[in-house]
């Protein structure tokens, strides 16, 4: 498995720096604040878990979702491209990807549930809208859907090592994993090392006993594992418990609260578009529900005939 991921796309090409991560929605940031638009990751990602165990997925397709939301909004804006609309869609592309068939009739209930109060106010979320952002989504995406998860390393290291017993909490630590960007930054493997090193931290073991299976992994594995590497994540994962332990039960913004960010962000990239396209004579714009959308060169599609040309596209717009 070690070997296959290591010819992957996810290897050479998503794997990213702290500092990558970090300048991702360098816009939003400028618009609003680091805080607020990690908060927008958060609720999303979340949405992605309700919604997917609402729907009956697998965990696994829950994950990939949530990895190609984050790879997207690497490079692209909240501003620009609507969230309400990328995060189901994100959904809908994982499911077909892992296999897993997913009505895309269940999607369009989803603006109607009513735990989302307002959310989708002034967005229509349809299949049609669904199947259109797909297109584009998949070529954001580079056509590299194939995700590798921490899920198997974890349950083959347990295995061996018979702790079998740890494997629901580690399982579950696995599930918040996603709820940060370590599924970004590092391989599958280092992850699930990170998160039994984290279980057997939870479950009080000695700190031999912590010792002596880091270096037991460390020697035993076929990749490279740098122990940095993985107190790193380690450290991450006790962060975002700390994080939750803070703001208590209000874990995530309110409806209303991420309509007020998307339509700050979106106001602010037309704002800054509009003043780009005064003093460029050659931009050029496509029109959605009456708002103009940037195509610069990065976001077209390639001239191959299985390629769409974004500018006969209508995107869907906060």
């Amino acid at each position: 498995m070690a070997a296959f991921f290591h010819k992957s796309s996810h290897c050479k090409n998503w794997l990213l720096s702290r500092r990558e991560i970090l300048e991702s929605n360098s816009e939003d940031v400028l618009a609003s604040s680091q805080r607020e638009v990690k908060q927008l990751r958060m609720y999303f990602v979340e949405l992605l878990h309700i919604f997917g165990r609402k729907l009956k997925l697998r965990q696994r397709v829950i994950a990939t979702s949530v990895v190609y939301f984050k790879r997207f909004y690497v490079t692209r804006s909240f501003g620009e491209y609507d969230p309400r609309i990328c995060a189901p869609t994100m959904l809908f592309i994982a499911g077909k990807v892992e296999e897993t068939y997913v009505n895309a009739r269940s999607f369009a209930m989803w603006a109607k549930d009513k735990d989302l109060g307002d959310l989708y106010k002034g967005s229509e979320l349809t299949i049609e809208s669904i199947l259109k952002f797909e297109l584009f989504a998949v070529e954001a995406l580079k056509f590299e859907l194939i995700v590798f998860h921490p899920y198997r390393p974890l349950t083959m290291i347990l295995e061996t090592g018979r702790k079998q017993k740890l494997l629901p909490l580690a399982w579950s630590i696995a599930n918040d994993s996603y709820r940060t960007d370590t599924c970004l930054q590092y391989a599958p493997a280092k992850i699930a090392i990170a998160i039994i090193h984290l279980t057997l931290v939870t479950t009080e073991a000695t700190q031999s006993e912590l010792d002596g299976f880091l270096e037991k992994v460390s020697t035993s594995s076929k990749q490279s594992i740098e122990i940095e590497d993985i107190l790193e994540i380690s450290g991450t994962l006790i962060d975002l418990y700390r994080y939750y332990d803070q703001i208590g039960k209000n874990k995530h913004m309110k409806p209303a609260d991420v309509i007020k960010s998307l339509t700050k962000l979106r106001d602010s990239h037309d704002s800054k578009f509009k003043t780009n396209h005064l003093n460029n004579s050659d931009s050029t714009t496509l029109e959605s529900k009456g708002t103009q959308i940037p195509t610069s060169s990065r976001y077209r599609t390639s001239s191959t005939s299985a390629s769409m040309n974004l500018e006969e596209k209508k995107l869907p717009r906060p």
